[in-house]
């Protein structure tokens, strides 16, 4: 703990310096670094806006010199123009995660690691890296066996430094959002909070080969998909061993068509894969720019980096599905209130006002051609109605829209008129037919019962509660009701409606049994019992809906 305390004064002082240094004086006399600047300024020579710089172009310089973990929160905003100035973008989107190689004995590194003796595993080690990141450097190497692999070793320090860095960040989001609204709107320590987990599980190489290897399961038997091999035995939290990917970037047109490959195709199955990523398997690549994502010679596509992965919960993928749904269908209502399941907070102050916004978006989405939709700035723009209400969405949401953005910027290159929305509608149409399966609408039904029962159990004890504190002085209405006699009416309505989704719920529950049971007689290998079941629980659905009509 004192270490860290050590490092985090060291990072402060350097976080001053370089502050100062890029012209940022005032705003630190204004913080809780006021102290500091005194010592630190004799020191230090400030580059002046007369040297041509722009505000922006010093904080992307100031985030390049503090290093990785500011690089990487840079980056991490690089695709939020939702919040952020265009000029501040550009710059952002500048940043660089490579950094001189650090000088290391791989060979007694990796013996000292993984307590080996690397002569009998590795036939060669290179010693110098290949590539060089913030976090890692990656080094080619070659097994007994003849494999070519690739050992991924994390940077001396690098924990503690990003540790420290993290503390700092904290402090000054604090400070920020306590002094500025403006902070607050976009959720700055929240946002801090997600970036934080993110760093620390790409820190964790066991962390990237779980990933690697989960990844591996969810696409066997896709041949489409290469995934390459890790070898724990070789492996532990700092040092990662896998299998060396000879392959080309996705967007090397010209390198496509000399392997004799179609680049439409390769855009489709790349688009493909990342879509049962997302709405199938519910782990995606947080990640996929055109470095991480490899061509064969096969055809086969490969992604690499598996340090940051998005992970959805089933219940998370179930929203994801009904959002996506109502986004296709433009069905303003029920996409706000998908929103506000997801949303981990929100403060809609006008949600009339809000439907009408989202309805004027789809409008404007109706009136440009489905080819020339640029999805960044569509994303961008809903974004923008998001934050203007305050709605605040789960973490892998976002980075699952910088990975639609990412994944569309790729498509756009190999295909220049490719239409995302239309690639979307096959697993649309899946994920409905999937929710009408005899077995999804058993478990439905089941969980639907489930709920009313527990409501019924409940909801007695509640009144009960109520009345009780009404009789002993404890709680007071104070309220004018009007028009009682059309309440009731419509409370009455209510309850009937309650009572016909019961039925119906018990209806399609009965449907998926009978299914299930295999009894004759039988339309069309469906036996025919069932087949009344569901169309009589459909007719009642059309009578419920009726019946909620104003």
């Amino acid at each position: 703990m004192m270490e860290n305390q050590k490092i985090k004064f060291k990072r402060t002082i350097s976080l001053v310096r370089i502050l100062i240094k890029y012209g940022f004086k005032e705003l630190l006399i204004r913080s809780q670094f006021s102290t500091l600047v005194s010592s630190v300024e004799a020191e230090t020579a400030a580059v002046t806006t007369s040297a041509g710089l722009t505000v922006y172009e010093r904080i992307r310089m100031v985030l390049e010199e503090l290093g990785p973990t500011y690089v990487k929160f840079g980056q991490a905003f690089s695709s939020r123009e939702d919040l952020l100035p265009v000029e501040m973008i550009i710059e952002l989107r500048k940043l660089q995660d490579k950094v001189e190689p650090e000088e290391m004995d791989i060979m007694a590194l990796i013996a000292d690691e993984l307590n080996i003796d690397t002569a009998a595993f590795f036939e060669y080690i290179q010693a110098v890296p290949f590539a060089s990141a913030s976090i890692s450097q990656v080094y080619k190497a070659g097994l007994k066996n003849g494999q070519e692999v690739i050992l991924k070793v994390r940077r001396t320090g690098i924990r503690e430094v990003v540790t420290a860095d993290m503390l700092i960040m904290k402090d000054v989001a604090k400070l920020l959002t306590s002094y500025s609204a403006v902070f607050r709107q976009v959720n700055l320590v929240e946002v801090l909070e997600a970036f934080e987990q993110s760093i620390f599980q790409e820190l964790s190489f066991l962390n990237e080969l779980a990933n690697i290897e989960r990844f591996s399961r969810n696409f066997k038997g896709n041949n489409s998909i290469y995934v390459s091999k890790v070898y724990p035995a070789l492996s532990n939290d700092t040092v990662l061993c896998m299998e060396f990917i000879d392959g080309i970037k996705i967007t090397a047109l010209n390198r496509l068509l000399e392997m004799g490959l179609d680049p439409e195709a390769i855009a489709r199955r790349g688009l493909d894969l990342y879509l049962k990523q997302v709405l199938e398997h519910g782990f995606f690549h947080a990640d996929p720019h055109p470095g991480n994502l490899l061509v064969l010679k096969s055809g086969q596509l490969s992604f690499i980096d598996f340090g940051s992965m998005g992970n959805i919960t089933p219940i998370e993928k179930e929203l994801l599905e009904d959002l996506i749904s109502h986004f296709m269908s433009q069905d303003s209502r029920r996409l706000i209130g998908t929103l506000k399941k997801m949303a981990i907070r929100f403060d809609i102050k006008d949600e009339g006002k809000l439907e009408k916004d989202i309805q004027h978006f789809f409008n404007l989405l109706d009136g440009a051609s489905l080819q020339h939709i640029d999805v960044k700035e569509v994303l961008g723009r809903f974004s923008a109605i998001l934050n203007e209400n305050e709605i605040l969405m789960p973490a892998h949401l976002y980075l699952l829209v910088r990975g639609i953005v990412l994944i569309e910027g790729i498509g756009r290159a190999l295909i220049p008129d490719l239409n995302i929305i239309e690639s979307l509608k096959p697993y649309i149409f899946q994920i409905a037919m999937r929710r009408l399966s005899p077995e999804n609408l058993k478990k439905s039904g089941i969980k639907l019962l489930n709920t009313l029962n527990d409501s019924l159990h409940t909801i007695p004890d509640e009144i009960q509660s109520v009345i009780s504190k009404l009789n002993n002085g404890e709680l007071k209405v104070v309220q004018e009701v009007k028009d009682m006699p059309g309440i009731m009416q419509q409370f009455y309505k209510g309850i009937g409606s309650i009572v016909l989704a019961i039925i119906i719920a018990g209806l399609l529950i009965s449907s998926a049994v009978l299914v299930l049971a295999d009894h004759p007689p039988f339309w069309k290998g469906i036996p025919v019992t069932a087949i009344i079941s569901f169309l009589f629980s459909v007719l009642l659905c059309l009578v419920l809906v009726i019946k909620r009509k104003p």
